[in-house]
């Protein structure tokens, strides 16, 4: 199955990051959807259950999204899955990320848009680099 937005020739980018994640992860909530539902229709597609959140209402056929804060999570919204990912947020909402997968003993990745965050481990998988965080 190819990525969801036609047109987009990203998936070489994301492939290696939606293999690890699928391999590893069962259950995961993407933070920070906007307008980029490929990753989570990919690991769908891959039987990985997925929602995603975002401060703002987006709503996507066969992908649940909540409207939720990461900076004021509302924790209950994130029981029971063993990873939290993020492709290309903001510096700032990455401690609130580190924040909340610690408290669910989750794991983080985090696709950056930059180049380097505090505390994380750099990982490679395929062509795709990004950080993880190891709470579970």
């Amino acid at each position: 199955m190819g990525f969801y937005a036609a047109g987009l020739n990203s998936s070489h980018r994301y492939e290696g990051l939606v293999d690890y994640i699928a391999l590893n992860y069962k259950s995961t909530a993407e933070v920070g959807i906007g307008h980029f539902p490929d990753i989570a229709f990919a690991l769908l597609a891959k039987g990985v259950k997925v929602f995603a959140t975002d401060v703002l209402p987006f709503h996507y056929d066969g992908l649940k999204v909540v409207v939720d804060d990461i900076t004021c999570p509302n924790i209950s919204t994130y029981k029971e899955i063993d990873l939290i990912y993020s492709l290309r947020p903001s510096p700032e909402m990455v401690p609130y990320m580190v924040r909340l997968a610690g408290i669910l003993s989750s794991d983080l990745i985090v696709k950056p848009l930059s180049s380097e965050y505090p505390g994380g481990q750099l990982t490679h998988s395929g062509k795709t680099t990004f950080f993880i965080w190891e709470y579970s």
